[in-house]
């Protein structure tokens, strides 16, 4: 049977190759012509993938009936490439948009044939047909490839990946970012992870995501969350597009894989989500700068320090994430200068908004942000809730707590975090700045109005 078969491979090949050569003769239709020859190439290239063990396992009478319809239907292709070299019989038979109408009716017809034969769910290659109208069932998954890992990150696979959540699922859905969607999963082995799968044009990011990778799989600190791991796999494809033409095209999934954080971000604290008391809130305040200290030390800006993407672990430690637009100075360089904008605009200094000026005062700014919204919420949390007997012990309204808060900031911030001092000055600056618009406003301002006042 597996000689039947490839008897029905070769008289395909030599089909595909008189296609190829009468194109470079042809009078009419040339477009149309050459699309033809370019598909029933890489039709060509997928059946001369088939090898001797994919024969013997596939019914005989099935291959040879598949090979034979699509035979006939090239051979009809090549009738009608032939048909445009003849200037007059082209002209007394069809006009030049019959014609065309023709071609694109025997190559749908070519496709139609090549996703019924039983050999085109075998070709070892990673090219698969695939009709975006009408298909309905997944392609069988690869041969799973083994891991790589380096220094506990690895790479894994798109359907590993897919597993673990569930083939990305709504009820796994965690999460949104600019670019991507975020997915909690549990791999293989019983881990839980959070899994982030872009959805944007990934070759327009290609490199600033790797510039990511690069940077935060190097980093090691108990107030940073620790990537595991990613998944890039190209598939080539072919698809039908507005013109129902079928085009090559490239499927590219890319997931990053990380620690999975089980009590939400900052940003559930701010909004009422979680009710914690001041005491928690301060010790993640903490964390944010000890994270944050670290990060400066070894010369990483983050430039989207905000409550989203401050996560809570399990014993609610905060853990700094998304290293999307993170930007690594040189050695001996303080700060740089970026024409185009990176983050988020609400939390982002004014040198940098306005002269692009890039240093780690980008981040101590968007500390200080969330900091004054973590003060702000908490006062508007305690209006709805009972006394705690682990809130300092201050004076009624915003002016007492401000003096609490900047009383424990001098504290940390000189034991910890020396080099810091003038910037920790701006801060106490702007806590008081604040405390003057809860005077005036009645704290009844929201917190991008205060952002305004205090530029």
């Amino acid at each position: 049977m597996a000689g039947i078969a490839f008897s029905g491979v070769g008289k395909i090949v030599e089909i595909a190759f008189k296609i190829k050569e009468a194109v470079k003769t042809v009078k009419h239709n040339e477009e149309e012509c050459r699309d033809m020859e370019r598909y029933v190439s890489r039709v060509t290239a997928v059946i001369k993938c088939l090898d001797d063990d994919t024969m013997e396992t596939m019914k005989g009478e099935a291959m040879r009936g598949a090979l034979e319809d699509l035979a006939v239907s090239l051979e009809r292709a090549f009738e009608l490439v032939t048909e445009c070299q003849r200037k007059d019989i082209i002209r007394r038979f069809f006009g030049a948009g019959a014609m065309a109408k023709e071609l694109h009716r025997v190559q749908n017809d070519i496709s139609r044939k090549l996703q019924l034969g039983d050999f085109a769910t075998n070709v070892q290659t990673t090219i698969m047909v695939t009709n975006i109208q009408s298909a309905s069932a997944s392609a069988p998954p690869p041969p799973r490839p083994q891991p790589v890992t380096i220094d506990g990150f690895r790479q894994f696979s798109f359907y590993e990946l897919k597993a673990a959540t569930n083939d990305f699922s709504l009820e796994n859905k965690i999460g949104t970012g600019g670019s991507s969607t975020i997915y909690k999963g549990i791999l293989q082995e019983g881990q839980v992870v959070a899994i982030k799968e872009h959805s944007y044009n990934f070759l327009s990011e290609e490199n600033r995501i790797y510039d990511a990778i690069n940077i935060s799989i190097k980093l090691n600190h108990e107030n940073i969350v620790k990537p595991l791991g990613y998944c890039h796999e190209v598939i080539m494809v072919l698809k039908l597009d507005i013109f129902d033409k079928y085009v090559e095209d490239k499927d590219q999934h890319f997931c990053f894989v990380e620690e999975y954080m089980p009590n939400g971000s900052m940003e559930d604290i701010i909004n009422g989500s979680q009710l914690i008391d001041w005491s928690s809130r301060f010790k993640i305040i903490q964390g944010i700068a000890q994270g944050l200290h670290y990060l400066h030390e070894e010369r990483v800006i983050h430039m989207d320090i905000k409550p989203s993407n401050i996560l809570l672990d399990c014993d609610m430690n905060p853990r700094i994430c998304d290293f999307g637009v993170a930007i690594k100075l040189g050695r001996g360089v303080d700060k740089t200068t970026h024409d185009s904008l990176v983050g988020t605009p609400t939390y982002m200094a004014r040198e940098y908004l306005t002269r692009g000026h890039i240093s780690r005062k980008c981040d101590v700014y968007a500390f200080g942000l969330t900091l004054l919204e973590t003060i702000h919420s908490m006062r508007i949390s305690e209006e709805h809730a009972a006394p705690s007997a682990s809130l300092p012990q201050y004076k009624p309204g915003i002016p007492g707590l401000v003096t609490w808060v900047i009383k424990e900031l001098i504290m940390f911030f000189t034991s910890t975090y020396p080099r810091g001092i003038n910037l920790l000055v701006t801060h106490i600056l702007l806590l008081f700045r604040l405390m003057m618009l809860g005077k005036l406003y009645g704290w009844s301002c929201s917190i991008r109005y205060v952002v305004t006042h205090l530029s």
